[in-house]
């Protein structure tokens, strides 16, 4: 697991007033335990302090249907803290670097910030708590996912950052890339279907590779062996044709066995759903691999409303969720076959909330949205996966609806740690399918991301 503070990205300890040490006082929100619930042993040397308020919200959580489970983690952690150490209210050490932890109960009154930030609200108390601290000459620095706090913990003249231990470290790589070769080397992929580069041998396994020598080119994914395969420009899902190298790349993917997770990124317009559900549809109904295609959906709308806030049944509820499916379907197939493929339970559109407690096996998922999800939930939703399945992850980190996860953490550091391994891959489409308008607005919502 990286530092969560690596030399160039963490806050740089001050000096103590009392001059005892020079350790940092990190006060955490709860953002950062349900990004993490072991991140109260990840600050080094430092001291952590928790305010009493985190302890009541994440009891608040510990049924939530997608957060619950990390809550419950991070209770049971501060549980064993308090059995093998008594009180939390005196700091105690929480890893081999001395670093301690401590719940702060006291300096929570709001009545000491500026008016603006007086209202109760548990943020407004965490920020109390640590104006409070720093008046009493710790070095404070507050931590959270939350930007809003952040912001205001900058108002009031405090340090404050994000939590990063569970961020990507790089969320550039697309999954595919160029190389430039000598002509024979083109020709060689073509008759023999696989070629040995030294260049290729340091890229991540499953990555596309377009293959160019001057005007001509071929395409080629990075198998396990490390030599490039060829990619075949006919293969087909369930009759959809990669309109683009990218494409193309996706379905050699999907068309593999023998790689389980699927990432597939990229803005609206891309073809993301429609390639998840062509496969899964081409695994069900042609090959026969998988018995039924699932397809979960975070309960996020645009803006950020959950599900559970919305009038009617279930059914209801999940009707806008399930419409984007069917209307992936719908351009892949007539609406006899999606009434077939209806009608036999060979297709189920459930929240994602469903997955907990299952165990899927020969199921063809689909995660759709998975933008959306943070990092634990995200992780829990692939452990759900049985014997004979697998899972296609769609996402657009330009449309994060969930406002708790950035754009370089969940889906982002799933992909950088999954990265490389033969079991996995990704690749993001960059070229709309729909129409010059929603490729326009697209792009303008991608730059503003």
């Amino acid at each position: 697991m990286p530092d969560p503070y690596a030399p160039d990205a963490r806050p740089r300890a001050r000096t103590r007033r009392d001059g005892h040490d020079d350790r940092t006082t990190f006060v955490l929100d709860t953002s950062v335990l349900l990004a993490d619930p072991r991140a109260l042993t990840r600050f080094d040397e430092h001291e952590v302090v928790l305010p009493i308020v985190v302890l009541i919200e994440l009891e608040a959580k510990r049924d939530h249907p997608e957060l619950g489970w990390a809550a419950r983690r991070a209770l049971r952690l501060l549980e064993g803290f308090r059995v093998e150490h008594g009180s939390l209210t005196d700091a105690f050490p929480v890893n081999e670097a001395g670093g301690t932890l401590r719940v702060e109960l006291n300096h929570s009154d709001t009545s000491m910030l500026p008016s603006g930030l007086k209202a109760d609200g548990n943020d407004h108390r965490i920020l109390a708590v640590a104006r409070n601290l720093a008046a009493d000459g710790l070095p404070v620095t507050v931590v959270t996912k939350d930007l809003p706090l952040r912001l205001k913990a900058s108002i009031v003249g405090l340090a404050a950052d994000e939590y990063r231990n569970e961020l990507a470290s790089d969320d550039s790589w697309t999954g595919f890339t160029e190389l430039e070769v000598d002509s024979a080397v083109v020709d060689d992929l073509y008759r023999d279907r696989m070629v040995d580069l030294d260049a290729a041998r340091d890229l991540p396994c499953n990555t596309g590779v377009a293959v160019v020598s001057g005007s001509q080119s071929a395409l080629g994914r990075v198998h396990d062996d490390k030599r490039i395969h060829l990619v075949r420009g006919d293969r087909t899902l369930f009759d959809i044709h990669g309109r683009s190298a990218e494409q193309r790349i996706a379905i050699d993917l999907l068309a593999d066995p023998s790689v389980g997770i699927v990432s597939i990124g990229g803005p609206a317009g891309t073809g993301k759903s429609v390639l998840a559900v062509a496969a899964g549809l081409d695994a069900v109904l042609e090959q026969r691999s998988h018995k039924r295609v699932v397809v979960f959906r975070p309960l996020f709308a645009v803006g950020g409303q959950e599900l559970g806030f919305l009038p009617g049944s279930e059914a209801e509820k999940m009707n806008p969720w399930s419409a984007a499916v069917f209307d992936a379907l719908e351009a892949i197939v007539g609406q006899a076959v999606i009434d077939e493929v209806v009608d036999r339970d060979l297709l189920e559109v459930l929240p994602l909330t469903h997955i907990r407690g299952r165990s899927l096996t020969d199921t063809f998922v689909v995660i759709d949205e998975a933008q959306n999800l943070e990092r634990p939930v995200l992780l829990t939703a692939l452990s759900r996966l049985g014997q004979g399945s697998r899972v296609v992850l769609t996402h657009d980190v330009a449309q994060r609806d969930n406002l708790r996860v950035g754009r370089h953490d969940g889906i982002a550091a799933v992909i950088d740690a999954l990265r490389g391994h033969p079991l996995f891959g990704h690749v993001t489409l960059s070229r709309s399918e729909r129409s010059p308008i929603a490729a326009l607005v697209t792009d303008l919502l991608d730059g503003g991301a």
